[in-house]
């Protein structure tokens, strides 16, 4: 399944969460803090759920909530792709020079090979990319890094729907937009919804929106200085925001730890052109 389309949700109230990563208790914070209705409203996820610092069977729970919709990250893409060739395994070349400790999988090595497989089978079911309507008659896109320039939403949606492996790299670690400061709307969609690229707040205009794209991922679970990370949750309809902040409620955060910095691109040590498959 590389995309899903769900109805409007008639009962309750979407809401979007930024690239997660692992940070399990932020996300029990913002689910407070909107009055998340699990009967009623649902949440929709920009991917990269899993992290430095997963907690595997959290992540489990997470995919399996009735209420949530994930698409597929490229930290979930690089563990599927991991366990296509090596199974539950870990091969010495991996281990040798701390390689999987410099990406960021060393909590792969340290459950078991059952865990291992019940994650896997949980993201192979992700979408790439999740299409919805709002209450007010907007047409939404979820995806996790970015519409290639230029391309309008249908022409995309198609090209990912046929394998086209350049827009499927696009999507997955896509982030010109960001750094060109892009404002031009994608055609043929109201809003889309992304992460993959840090961004932050615009003073008091609430997430940064590039044409009709809002980036939604604000740094969780990494140290970023001068200005504090955290997990935003977006009202999908009127855009109302609010980052939690990694600093104040992280268990697992470490002030100034340089390892969190980095966003994993674990496949640069595989040899291998397919980022699905």
């Amino acid at each position: 399944m590389t995309t899903l389309s769900l109805p409007v949700n008639t009962k309750g109230r979407d809401f979007v969460i930024g690239d997660l990563r692992g940070a399990f208790d932020l996300l029990e914070h913002a689910l407070a803090a909107v009055f998340f209705n699990p009967d009623t409203d649902r949440l929709f996820s920009v991917g990269n759920v899993v992290g430095k610092q997963s907690d595997s069977a959290n992540c489990i729970d997470f995919f399996n909530r009735p209420y949530v919709h994930a698409v597929l990250g490229d930290n979930e893409a690089s563990l599927i792709k991991l366990y296509n060739q090596i199974g539950t395994d870990t091969p010495n070349y991996l281990i040798r020079g701390e390689q999987l400790y410099k990406k960021g999988l060393n909590w792969w090595l340290e459950i078991s090979a059952e865990l291992k497989q019940a994650i896997i089978s949980s993201l192979k079911t992700l979408p790439v990319l999740i299409e919805t309507e709002t209450l007010s008659g907007l047409k939404v896109g979820v995806i996790h890094g970015e519409v290639p320039m230029d391309m309008d939403w249908q022409t995309f949606r198609t090209q990912i729907e046929a394998d086209d492996q350049q827009t499927l790299a696009t999507v997955m670690q896509g982030g010109d937009r960001v750094k060109a400061n892009n404002r031009t709307p994608v055609a043929g969609i109201d809003r889309i919804f992304a992460g993959h690229s840090i961004v932050f707040p615009e003073d008091e205009e609430g997430l940064p929106i590039f044409g009709n794209v809002i980036m939604t991922d604000t740094g969780a679970a990494v140290t970023l200085k001068p200005q504090s990370g955290g997990l935003s949750i977006i009202d999908m309809d009127s855009l109302n925001s609010i980052m939690i902040e990694t600093h104040k409620y992280s268990k697992e955060h470490k002030t100034g730890d340089p390892a969190r910095l980095d966003i994993p691109d674990f496949f640069k040590i595989l040899d291998d052109d397919s980022l699905l498959n």
